[in-house]
């Protein structure tokens, strides 16, 4: 387990997160930029020294004010940055085995076979893309002795098929080793296909973790709605309700949710369907539906599907039980 406990204290920006990551437990967390997230990540790695706290790994401290404080080359942590820093000097193969007798001969024929680098074996840095150069540094992290995994927004330069391939490939090799994973992103739709649990964090701070779907139908509070994908908030009944893009219907159905009268303001298609923006009132709410509702001018009725209401606080006022698929 890695257990964190920390404040960090950065040029315009306190990171205090406390958390905890089970064996094997695959937790994403999701923010913007700045947000704090890669400072969480290199707190752990033991590249940036918190101000105070904790960090243990499967019961070995790590890092507290008084100490242990065990240097980075030590805590037997993957980390796989942004920058792949793949060593420009030695080929692919060579980068592969750079930590020499402690890679995992086995594990790392099946990371090049997974990954698709045989064929680059020979190839020297200067010639790969910046897809390949992060395939290269993900089979050199996970073919090395860890405790636990570090993965800082591991997916650029990766197209879709190859996104499942390393998520499912990073599941596969830490769960046998029981280790916890932590990712970074930037992008809820990757998180939540990665993570067991996925944290929100802004601002330096921890605002919820929960399920990957239970972040978006039931946000602790606005400011996570907004970070989740929220486009809309309607006064209603005392509250204020979250509108999500993908949870509104056409028409009134009121055994689904709350029926919302409007007025079409644009229309524009979104992949099979249509993103619509309506006014409601005095507010604005933007939805995707399968068919247009009318053009700009039209009155239009739409139903919010479940959705969570906020007090004049921010936070979450009203909990039900999140719907199932």
């Amino acid at each position: 387990m890695l257990a964190l406990d920390i404040e960090v204290f950065r040029r315009q920006l306190v990171v205090a997160v406390a958390l905890d990551v089970g064996p094997g437990e695959r937790f994403a967390l999701f923010g913007p930029s700045g947000a704090g997230k890669t400072t969480v990540l290199e707190t752990v790695a033991g590249l940036v020294e918190p101000s105070r706290g904790s960090v243990v790994l499967d019961g070995r401290v790590l890092w507290s004010e008084r100490g242990p404080r065990v240097p980075y080359w030590d805590r037997e942590v993957a980390l796989v940055r942004q920058d792949p820093a793949v060593f420009p000097h030695l080929s692919v193969r060579d980068n592969l085995v750079y930590t020499g007798s402690r890679a995992d001969r086995s594990a790392l024929e099946r990371l090049v076979a997974a990954l698709d680098l045989g064929s680059l074996l020979d190839a020297r840095p200067s010639s790969l893309s910046g897809g390949q150069a992060r395939r290269v540094a993900l089979a050199r992290a996970l073919a090395a002795p860890y405790r636990a995994v570090l993965l800082d927004e591991p997916y650029t330069g990766l197209d879709a098929t190859l996104r499942r391939t390393v998520t499912g490939l990073v599941a596969d090799e830490a769960s046998a080793r029981g280790a916890p994973v932590v990712l970074v992103s930037h992008e809820l739709a990757e998180s939540q296909a990665f993570a067991d649990r996925v944290g929100v964090i802004d601002g330096g701070r921890l605002l919820q973790v929960a399920a990957p779907r239970e972040v978006v139908l039931r946000p602790a509070s606005r400011r996570v709605a907004e970070l989740v994908g929220y486009r809309g908030f309607v006064p209603h009944a005392g509250g204020i309700l979250g509108i999500h893009p993908e949870r509104v219907r056409l028409g009134s159905q009121a055994a689904a949710g709350v029926v919302l009268s409007g007025t079409v303001t644009g229309c524009r298609p979104a992949g099979a369907g249509f993103e619509v923006d309506v006014a409601v009132g005095r507010a604005e709410l933007t939805c995707r539906l399968d068919r247009e509702p009318g053009v700009p001018g039209s009155e239009v009725e739409l139903t919010a599907v479940d959705p969570p209401t906020f007090g004049p606080d921010g936070r979450l006022i009203v909990r039900t039980a999140v719907p199932r698929p």
